[in-house]
């Protein structure tokens, strides 16, 4: 048998269950009706289908390879700062080393300020002159 001809058989079983349905009064005539799809549209949506399909585990597997790369980039950026670190600890140890091996002559110490004068203000005295007593001599006198 052929593939069209177990289809057609398929359609009529399909038709005949239908209307025994109808007769028993399990489905309403209405129901009994469906439109029949055509060989070729079936086929043509299968094919749409299928390549849509497709196309979704394409989109799928680029997304996980994305994800994948991204973490391997994560993962290498933290061993090369990881690495620096380490780097730098040890030039760190080594400069720790070579100031303790070599004395020192003597120690660096902050000087003292010294101490800030203190400034007092002078009384200021009145000077007399010789005119202003005799100024005021003259005042005296001529009142």
């Amino acid at each position: 048998m052929s593939e069209k001809s177990k289809e057609e058989i398929r359609s009529e079983y399909e038709k005949d269950y239908l209307e025994r349905l109808a007769k028993q009064g399990k489905i309403k005539s209405e129901q009994q009706t469906k439109p029949e799809i055509s060989e070729e549209e079936r086929t043509r949506k299968v094919e749409e289908a299928e390549k849509i399909q497709t196309e979704s585990a394409v989109q799928v597997q680029e997304a996980s390879a994305a994800k994948i790369q991204s973490e391997v980039d994560a993962k290498n950026k933290e061993d090369n700062l990881n690495k620096e670190v380490l780097s730098l600890i040890e030039e760190l140890k080594g400069l720790k080393e070579e100031l303790d091996r070599e004395p020192t002559k003597r120690k660096v110490t902050k000087k003292k300020a010294a101490p800030k004068r203190k400034t007092t203000k002078r009384k200021v005295t009145k000077k007399t002159t010789r005119r202003s007593k005799s100024s005021k001599k003259r005042n005296t006198k001529r009142r």
